[in-house]
This record gives structure tokens, sequence and C-alpha cells, in this order.
């Protein structure tokens, strides 16, 4: 399941920053009034592919040092809990408080100006790779394996 969300997420990550290149090179040549805005919204869905991706990936900084010194049945556990622990807060700051967000904005009707667009839609990157941050650390915290790498 974690091979499926990280391509997901590979292609999803690859995708937005290939679009942000081109639009960038838009910015600098000053092609379009909409292009430095839409640069910026690319850049968030971007940044927070990219950090659902390297969470799913294990290439995220981590502090190990304490845990690398516990026997590997202590080891498993912390670890576990670490990935516990992002699930809890995944699930309810960036899935509840992220969707809440997400769903004012369209409410309310906020416009990014250049594109004629709700803010609703980029809002929308945090919920979504909320679920994803949380279908990872879901699979992490509870399938079993004997690894220490869990």
């Amino acid at each position: 399941m974690i091979a499926t969300i990280i391509k997901i997420l590979r292609t999803l990550s690859a995708l937005c920053l290939a679009t942000l290149l081109i639009v960038v090179v838009l910015v600098i040549f000053k092609i379009g009034t909409w292009a430095s805005e839409f640069s910026e919204f690319l850049l968030a869905w971007t940044v927070m592919f990219g950090g659902a991706l390297a969470y799913a990936e294990k290439s995220h900084l981590g502090l190990d040092i304490l845990v690398e010194k516990f026997d590997p049945t202590t080891r498993i556990s912390a670890i576990r809990l670490s990935h516990l622990l992002v699930l809890l807060f995944a699930a309810a700051v960036m899935l509840y408080g992220g969707g809440k967000l997400t769903m004012d904005r369209f409410d309310m009707g906020q416009v990014m100006p250049s594109l004629g667009i709700s803010k609703g839609w980029l809002y929308l990157s945090v919920p979504l790779t909320g679920m994803f941050i949380c279908l990872t650390a879901a699979c992490m915290t509870f399938c079993k394996t004997d690894s220490p790498d869990n």
C-alpha cells in the first residue's frame, strides 16, 4: 500500500514541479499577469505533496539518536508510537482543520484575483496531503512487520 502511495505522490509532485517550472519561465519573461499568482499556487501544492512524499519514503528529517539505543522490540514500539502520533496530528490538523479551512474559503467566496478562482483551491492541498499522510502513518503503525525500520 505504501508503494502505491509513494507512486501517486511522486507523480503528483513531478506534475506540480514541472508545471511550476514552466510557469516560472513565464513569470521571468513577464508573459501573462496570472503567472506570478499561479506560481505561488503551484509552489504551495508542490511543497505539500513533497512533504507527504518525504514522510512516505522515510526521507524526512528525524532525530532518532535515542531510538537507536533501544533494543529491537522497544525500537519497533517507539517507531510505531511516533507514526501513531503523526497519524493523530495529520487527522486532526490537516484533515479536520485543513478541510474546515478549505470549506470556509470556498464558502466565503475569497478569490485569487489574477486567476479568478476560489482561494479554497489553494488550501485544498492541506486536507489532500493530510489524507496521504494519514494513510501512510496508519499503514506504518498498524501493518504487521518485524522490521525496526517500519
